[in-house]
């Protein structure tokens, strides 16, 4: 008899089979009739070496999971379904309950996490190894909408290249400052070098901050990394990233004018560097800005023709001035404005 003396074949396929949501009676059952054929319920009992009390029960989950068929009259007969198209449907019907079950649990936990205050937003969580370093920085710079800052090592890079070439297909508007000199990189907007030993750091959108130390060296160092929402800690970091790394850095590929002509950014600087790049090679720039009036604070939409771009590093100015489609001077400023008409929150450049 099949289950006499189990194999090893046999006993992985009863796990596998259990893994897939079947019970081990059911598992016994269906490899039985797969084997045999045509079966009553007490042939099957007997060659499986099932209970008589359970095989009922039995019987009756496999002709629920689909993977049985049985016949009308007395006694009644079992046969197995063919089990490629069983397990597939098996499969299908797991895949789709597993997806109702997460979508409605995060819909509830969700619900529940954002609306309550969470302290942990100021927070600056450390992350041992760099595993598990490199699953967070997958996470945050897939959390990308409009922009991704992003500083790195050719062994990192080598990790990230497509993931970074899935974010560009989706619009995103990369920054990438390498400190290993690597041939351009001509899938990201902008890819620029910087020859030291910098911290490895991913900003998306100005939302969240991850910063590597000691990463320079895999064969020799452990890397550490921190990751935070804290907007204080966000806020020196994106500023070091443009005005340190990137604005004292090398050019090696920029595709504003070349292969791209619109973009959304959330970095004043950067949308600034698109619209002069295009004004230069003679394009009209058109450009969108979401965010909110300086003075009242009342979420805005601005729209026109940049007619200037001011960038004064040393001054702390970074501001682009718009005309409206009525004529009307806007003065348009990055994170924090107080000075300018309109503090951007999102910022479209389109040619």
């Amino acid at each position: 008899m099949v289950f006499n003396s189990l194999d090893r074949g046999i006993e992985d396929i009863l796990a596998r089979l259990k893994n897939l949501g079947l019970t081990l009676y059911e598992a016994k059952a269906y490899i039985t009739l797969v084997r045999k054929g045509v079966m009553t319920s007490t042939e099957i009992a007997k060659e499986a070496r099932i209970p008589q009390p359970r095989v009922y029960d039995v019987l009756r989950g496999l002709e629920e999971k689909g993977l049985v068929l049985v016949s009308e009259g007395r006694p009644k007969l079992y046969r197995a379904e063919e089990p490629r198209i069983a397990l597939r449907r098996l499969i299908e019907r797991i895949e789709k309950r597993i997806k109702e079950d997460y979508e409605a649990t995060v819909l509830y936990l969700e619900s529940i996490y954002m609306g309550e205050a969470r302290e942990f937003y100021e927070e600056i969580w450390r992350i041992e190894g760099a595993s598990k370093i490199r699953d967070k920085l997958y996470e945050v710079i897939n959390d990308a909408e409009h922009e991704l800052l992003i500083s790195a090592y050719k062994h990192v890079l080598d990790d990230l290249r497509n993931h970074l070439k899935r974010l560009t297909r989706r619009g995103i508007s990369i920054c990438l400052v390498m400190y290993d000199d690597v041939e351009p990189l001509t899938f990201i907007d902008e890819h620029r070098y910087r020859n030291t030993r910098g911290v490895v750091i991913a900003i998306p959108d100005r939302k969240e901050l991850l910063f590597v130390t000691n990463w320079y060296d895999p064969e020799r160092l452990v890397p550490t990394g921190f990751y935070t929402q804290n907007k204080h800690l966000l806020k020196v970091f994106t500023e070091y990233f443009l005005h340190n790394l990137k604005d004292l850095s090398k050019p090696v590929y920029i595709a504003f004018g070349e292969t791209v002509f619109i973009r959304r950014f959330v970095n004043m600087t950067r949308a600034i560097d698109m619209i002069n790049i295009l004004k230069k090679q003679g394009r009209k720039v058109h450009v969108r800005v979401k965010g909110r009036l300086v003075k009242s604070k009342e979420d805005t939409v601005a729209e026109g023709i940049p007619i200037d771009t001011i960038y004064d590093l040393y001054r702390g100015i970074a501001r682009i001035i718009l005309k409206t489609k009525d004529n009307r001077i806007l003065s348009i400023g990055g994170w924090g404005a107080t000075l300018e008409d309109v503090e951007a929150d999102v910022i479209e450049v389109i040619s």
